[in-house]
């Protein structure tokens, strides 16, 4: 059975944490901090420091308060994030380094913030696999994920206002940027703020993200639509569209031009209900599409039911491909044709880019992390021969 817990430092204790007492301070992260560096100062480790786990041992402390005091080490260059079991690479000596010599922004806090416009808990399956990667990626590294949704901020042409206000909250370092508009990212683009996009970034902006290749997979959606038997395309998608919208449109259409096909663009509110109107609009139109790209999972559904009940049954009469997947796409009946995307090494390569930002804040050439999506057939993009008369219909 391990021992009671004991203060570190304090007058009762009975196993001393080290030679050298750690400075009394109001914090127990700070206490630790201290004693990590004097241990750095006077090379007591080579090289690679000891197991969290040993370390908690030593200085009697929780995990938690641990990472709080590696965070500081990870900012400053003292130390390397490592890998499984906590154990971080020393970076150099620090015996002559000041530590406390020049202002470093990780050393306010260790609160990484989402800015959204939704709230954590609509938002659909893969992102949230992407933010629980990154939380617990960025925790090994000494950081705390928090979401800050602000929907009203999505609506501003000019939000500077709102976000000097959000950036001054005390113990944020770093902010990751969802479903961000142009003006949001051409503010953080030229702050000193430490900042990464999850989606595609606006033409004419220089900011670090991290995102999958939709462009590639909406250019193939087409391809797979046209080699089908289908000659009129449509691209469902939400209105006050993101950068990585506005690339899969236009992607999309010069898919469909590479094979001879028509395709269009079409936009609703972001509701069920919105969706069901421009379909029913698209349904009475002349040619009839006869191939729709619904660029939201969660809408994939009921784009097949309207369409079936309006008497376009997918897949016999018409196609649906779903840009992006979620967990029930895949037991769907009929099965649903979509792109399938590596959320978790999204996930991680999203921290790795926020941790790099975070602890070298000097401005440096953006990063672009792209992954590349797997495209999964289904029953709902069949083969279709008669499916270039449907539009003529």
């Amino acid at each position: 059975m391990p021992p009671p817990r004991k203060s570190v430092g304090g007058p009762s204790s009975q196993r001393p944490v080290s030679q050298h007492l750690i400075p009394t301070r109001l914090k127990l992260s700070d206490q630790a901090v201290e004693f990590l560096r004097q241990g750095l100062r006077q090379n007591r480790w080579k090289d690679i420091m000891p197991s969290e786990a040993e370390l908690c041992r030593e200085l009697n402390i929780s995990r938690v308060t641990l990472r709080r005091a590696l965070a500081l080490l990870f900012a400053d260059g003292s130390l390397r994030p490592g890998g499984r079991g906590g154990r971080h690479a020393i970076v150099s000596n620090t015996k002559t380094r000041n530590l406390t010599s020049r202002p470093i922004i990780a050393m306010h806090g260790n609160l990484v913030r989402v800015l959204s416009p939704q709230p954590r808990f609509i938002i659909s399956g893969d992102t949230q696999i992407i933010f629980q990667t990154m939380s617990e990626t960025l925790g090994r590294a000494g950081w705390h994920l928090e979401f800050e949704h602000h929907p009203g901020l999505w609506r501003l042409k000019r939000p500077a206002a709102l976000l000097r206000k959000l950036t001054s909250q005390p113990h944020v370092v770093g902010w990751l940027l969802y479903r961000s508009t142009q003006a949001v990212q051409e503010w953080f683009a030229r702050s000193d703020i430490p900042a990464v996009v999850l989606g595609g970034v606006f033409p004419g902006i220089s900011i670090t993200n991290a995102e999958f290749d939709l462009v590639a997979s909406c250019h193939h959606a087409a391809g797979v639509f046209a080699s089908r038997g289908h000659r009129q395309m449509v691209f469902l998608t939400i209105e006050h569209a993101t950068a990585g919208d506005q690339s899969s449109a236009h992607a999309f259409l010069a898919g469909a031009a590479a094979v001879g096909a028509a395709a269009t663009i079409a936009t609703y509110d972001d509701t069920v209900p919105g969706l069901c109107r421009l379909l029913d609009g698209l349904l009475m139109s002349k040619p009839v599409p006869t191939a729709f790209f619904v660029a939201f999972p969660n809408h994939a559904h009921a784009t097949i039911g309207h369409l079936t009940r309006r008497g376009y049954t997918v897949p016999s009469r018409a196609s649906v491909i779903s840009r992006l997947d979620a967990r029930l796409l895949s037991e769907s009946i009929p099965t649903i044709a979509r792109y399938k995307m590596d959320a978790e090494r999204l996930g991680r390569g999203l921290a790795r880019l926020l941790n790099q930002s975070i602890n070298n804040p000097a401005k440096n050439a953006p990063t672009r992390f792209v992954v590349m999506p797997e495209f999964i057939d289904g029953e709902t993009a069949v083969a279709q021969p008669n499916a270039g008369l449907l539009g003529e219909k």
